[in-house]
């Protein structure tokens, strides 16, 4: 009985697993550079692993994972800026500072000033702002991910893509004008 446990509980994470590694992969991907991503999306399904039976089914699945994904993410973040001063010291030797992740994702100019003015929104926002633009998750599932509600990521979503809009108005030609008719023209 407890082979046929255990043997049901490793089919359910390599499922969960092979459906959702590469998502995973990219989300952290996109917040943090190449081999630290790695270890945070390899962290974040070990969690999974101690916590498969707190996994809920699909759909919730993914936003459940995104959920553990940002902790993990946030515990690097606390560990990296404890290291500060070794960044610090090895920038004043010379040595290249890491890359941004941001350059993984940036095609051009206008591109670049996106990513650029969505790093100014406070944390949370620019959080919701990566789930809804970049993971292309529903309100419902940021919300799971964000631990809010509903309500506040709507808030929160529409107050980030004003802000974004004011930045970027006067900055970012558009991609594809339609054609101004003529006065008296058909």
């Amino acid at each position: 009985m407890v082979m046929e446990s255990q043997a049901h509980m490793r089919s359910r994470f390599e499922t969960i697993w092979s459906e959702h590694r590469l998502q995973v992969l990219a989300y952290c991907l996109r917040r943090i550079s190449g081999a630290d991503a790695e270890d945070a999306c390899a962290e974040t399904f070990l969690v999974v692993w101690r916590r498969l039976d707190e996994t809920p089914p699909p759909p919730k699945t993914l936003p459940w994972i995104y959920g553990i994904a940002r902790r993990v993410l946030s515990n690097q973040n606390r560990a990296f800026h404890r290291r500060g001063r070794l960044h610090e010291r090895l920038t004043y030797l010379g040595v290249s500072p890491s890359y941004d992740p941001v350059d993984f994702v940036v095609q051009g100019a206008d591109d670049r000033r996106v990513a650029e003015a969505v790093n100014r929104l406070k944390p949370t926002d620019r959080e919701i702002v990566r789930l809804d633009a970049w993971e292309d998750l529903t309100r419902e599932e940021i919300s799971e991910v964000m631990g809010m509600t509903r309500a506040a990521v709507d808030q929160r979503i529409h107050r980030a893509y004003e802000r974004l809009s004011r930045v970027l108005a006067p900055t970012i030609s558009p991609i594809h004008s339609p054609p101004v008719p003529e006065k008296g023209g058909t």
